[in-house]
């Protein structure tokens, strides 16, 4: 299966002082990292796995492991929005779902390459191609 699912609190464990949310789930370079943060009982969330699953079969064809996905879960006990806010603090972001596009450089690290809100799949598509082709590029200076 082309999307790894990853609860938030484990990527939470994994984050110090010296390493960001980016470098956690960015660890190489020459590859674009495609991460969508979820959660329980968001409707919105629910209308976009089919198409964010779909969105990874095509573009894993494509680039085979020049190109991640990762799904991280946020859960959301009943009357309960502490790992939620947790994670937008963590995160940065104030809807689910939150699409983001990371890829590793050798200078800065692991960067944010493109950021929405529920994206549109043909705009997500066009992102992570324009990444895999950044991130491939960069490895090959890097070499």
């Amino acid at each position: 299966m082309p999307v790894k699912k990853v609860e938030f609190v484990e990527v939470e464990k994994e984050i110090s002082a010296k390493r960001s949310f980016r470098d956690v789930l960015a660890p190489e370079t020459g590859k674009a990292y495609v991460i969508v943060i979820t959660r329980d009982g968001c409707p919105a969330c629910h209308r976009h796995k089919p198409r964010f699953t779909k969105l990874a079969d095509t573009l894993t064809k494509k680039f085979g492991d020049a190109v991640v996905f990762v799904k991280v879960h946020v859960k959301k006990p009943a009357n309960s929005d502490v790992e939620s806010q947790r994670s937008k603090n963590l995160f940065g972001h104030y809807f689910y779902p939150t699409d983001l596009v990371l890829l590793r450089t050798k200078d800065r690290g692991a960067i944010e390459f493109f950021r929405a809100v529920s994206a549109r799949m043909n705009e997500l598509s066009r992102n992570v191609e324009n990444a895999v082709a950044t991130a491939v590029a960069l490895a090959k200076e890097e070499s």
